[in-house]
């Protein structure tokens, strides 16, 4: 399945955090009916870069650790905890290698209430 994404990065609370905000298209963007898509923020917690995803499907909020590769391009998050509870399942993985500049690509696993994987692949190009 392939379909437009809109993802908003931007560097927030004056500079600890990144905020990474995800509009699936056709959403009206509503947190009042539900419609909004997903926030994950990113941080810097004493020696270990720390993802926090706020999980639209899963309703709660898996923390993953992230690993710098060797040539530096990409980071793996892997899990580390989740709260709010995992009755509808919840995100476990997420990868993102650095292309170039303005182009990055996302990997993210999410883990059904019957733990089956499903993944999701996105490619991003900066909007000017």
């Amino acid at each position: 399945m392939s379909a437009p994404v809109r993802v908003l990065l931007h560097v927030t609370s004056g500079g600890a955090a990144v905020m990474h905000e995800t509009v699936p298209e056709g959403r009206s963007d509503d947190p009042a009916n539900g419609d909004d898509g997903p926030v994950t923020m990113l941080y810097v917690d004493g020696d270990r870069l720390v993802l926090t995803h706020y999980c639209d499907s899963g309703k709660n909020r898996p923390r993953m650790v992230g690993k710098l590769s060797l040539d530096g391009k990409t980071v793996e998050f892997d899990f580390l905890d989740v709260s709010g509870g995992t009755a509808f399942g919840s995100m476990h993985h997420a990868v993102f290698t650095f292309i170039e500049a303005d182009h990055h690509t996302e990997g993210w696993t999410y883990i059904s209430p019957d733990n089956k994987p499903a993944q999701a692949h996105i490619d991003l190009v900066r909007a000017k």
